[in-house]
């Protein structure tokens, strides 16, 4: 398991805005990562009052950081030299809602890689319920361009 000081050695996500809390494990081609998703979030209070229920573009943003790990992992940068940049979101679909008090397990497998661009398939679970999917790409690329 990599914890969130080790997730912060390889992605350069930082605060309110790392959305990934744990690797549980990773292959070359696959990663699982955890979200454990608290009460006190950043979105609790408006999204809705009440009701918080956690917003599915975070939702997918928790999937794209652990692509984002994969991915550096893959190219074997942990420096924080290279980001990962959105390029494309497609199929994207929300099953169940997510609220506080879940763990959301992101399955991450690495579909495909041409060059700097790497396209993802993931999909986020609660318990036995698939709550999102997606296919995503992104572009890596220096950080000082």
């Amino acid at each position: 398991m990599i914890d969130a000081a080790g997730i912060e050695k390889v992605i350069p996500h930082r605060g309110v805005m790392r959305m990934v809390d744990e690797i549980r494990e990773f292959t070359e081609t696959s990663a699982v990562g955890i979200k454990y998703v608290r009460d006190d979030e950043f979105w609790c209070a408006g999204h809705f009052p009440g009701k918080p229920i956690m917003p599915g573009v975070l939702q997918i943003e928790s999937l794209a950081q652990t692509g984002c790990f994969l991915a550096l992992k893959h190219l074997n940068i942990t420096d924080g030299s290279v980001l990962g940049y959105f390029t494309t979101m497609e199929r994207i679909k929300f099953s169940h809602m997510v609220k506080p008090g879940d763990t959301l397990e992101l399955h991450v497998e690495l579909v495909m890689t041409k060059m700097r661009l790497y396209k993802f398939h993931g999909v986020a679970m609660v318990g036995d319920k698939k709550v999102a999917e997606a296919t995503f790409t992104a572009v890596m690329d220096s950080r000082d361009k």
